[in-house]
């Protein structure tokens, strides 16, 4: 499953935002609150984010 999602800047911060696709968010019950953990490997120019859903809300 490929999808591209676009990152957004949330306002007031410094940090952005990435939309989690909606059929993704319906194939995986994932919710608002949620909780996940990232790993960030940037090797050869490339970055790559892996989340892991570490508690279900």
């Amino acid at each position: 499953m490929s999808k591209t999602v676009k990152s957004r800047e949330h306002y007031g911060a410094n940090s952005l935002d990435l939309t989690i696709p909606s059929e993704v968010v319906r194939e995986h019950d994932v919710s608002p609150g949620d909780i996940f953990e990232i790993e960030v490997d940037s090797d050869d120019g490339e970055l790559v984010l892996s989340y892991t859903r570490v508690y279900e809300s």
